[in-house]
């Protein structure tokens, strides 16, 4: 079998968020959360901030978008307004950085306030954002103002039930697990993911399932200790058809959350789930056929798989090979190198 250990090295890199992007991310979460935690008002209610999502699992793919940062109100409850928290909030955020209409920065979403933390020079691959999400205890979960603001006046559907710090600490445990598969010494569950949520950029861009639905379904098969391998090569494949598989259940019972187990919202249709499926299916074959193959051929398909990003092909040619798969005769290749590898971004420990 055809694993190109060097070559999936690299892609691994080039998928990950690292050098400049990360250390402009940390300095930009770190800023807002500063800024929010010493307001004295959100003091008083007990705001504890954290980061969630894909930057905190460490599962976001090269060149990511935001920083999602939970701000945790523990002096507060279910009871409270979303409207008067969210409102203080903003508040804060726009005495500093300005609305986005007035020439700043900040912009008023459903249930966050996003700040704009563009490039030097507006450099696309550098451009981020950070979203700053409120949140109340409930019981050992959190709730989020539900995206319906019309539904924030009712006491019963005002907020949203989530658990993203629960889920980054069972991510973290899967990513730790003696029994989950490694490249070499490496564990390999996270470097895994963000290579699935590449391959889902690439085959389904702006449709659905978006790259979160794709990680819970590759933590599933993981977690049940359905993906096996020791390279990177079989373990991406793998994971593949195990996708395309958890996909399938979806179309008929939906996708549960990995730690409530209550439907994921947005909620997808049959078909969206189908179609979905089906491209995972067919591109776990592609991963399988590559497998068989040799060095060249092996590599032709994967980079049909991965596709490219900002850096360029995610998976570089093998020495002697060329783009179409056929060896290059007489002909010195070199291989492109990735990046350093990435690094997870700093986070807080709550």
């Amino acid at each position: 079998m055809e694993f190109l250990g060097d070559q999936f090295e690299d892609a691994v890199s080039n998928v990950s968020i690292s050098g400049e992007k990360r250390q402009r991310a940390i300095a930009a979460h770190t800023e807002v959360r500063e800024l929010l935690e010493t307001d004295s008002g959100l003091k008083e209610w007990g705001i504890d901030t954290i980061l969630i999502g894909s930057y905190a699992r460490e599962t976001g793919r090269y060149p990511g978008k935001d920083v999602d940062v939970f701000l945790r109100f523990k002096a507060l409850s279910t009871s409270s307004s979303p409207t008067t928290i969210y409102d203080r909030v903003a508040k804060v955020l726009i005495a500093h950085y300005g609305l986005v209409e007035q020439g700043g920065r900040v912009t008023l979403q459903a249930r966050s306030v996003k700040i704009d933390f563009a490039a030097p020079g507006a450099q696309a691959d550098l451009a981020f954002s950070v979203d700053a999400v409120p949140a109340v205890p409930w019981g050992e979960h959190w709730g989020i103002p539900n995206r319906d603001r019309d539904s924030w006046s009712e006491p019963s559907t005002r907020w949203i039930k989530t658990s993203p710090v629960l889920f980054a600490a069972e991510t973290d445990s899967l990513s730790t697990s003696a029994s989950s598969p490694t490249v070499g010494s490496r564990n390999a569950y996270k470097p895994v993911v963000r290579l699935l949520r590449q391959v889902r950029h690439t085959h389904l861009a702006d449709a659905k399932p978006g790259g979160l639905y794709v990680e819970i379904a590759a933590y599933y098969a993981w977690k049940a200790g359905r993906v096996v391998g020791d390279s990177w090569a079989e373990l991406l494949a793998g994971s593949l058809r195990e996708v395309a598989a958890e996909f399938e259940r979806a179309a008929r019972a939906g996708l549960p959350d990995p730690i409530l187990q209550t439907p994921l919202r947005p909620a997808l249709s049959e078909a969206q789930w189908q179609i979905a499926s089906e491209r995972f299916g067919l591109l776990a074959s592609r991963a399988e056929q590559a497998l068989r193959a040799d060095a060249c051929a092996a590599a032709a398909i994967w980079r049909e798989i991965l596709g490219s990003n900002d850096r360029g092909q995610v998976l570089p040619l093998p020495p002697g090979c060329g783009a179409d798969g056929r060896p290059i005769l007489g002909v010195a290749a070199v291989s492109a190198t990735g990046p350093a590898r990435a690094r997870g971004f700093a986070r807080s420990n709550g």
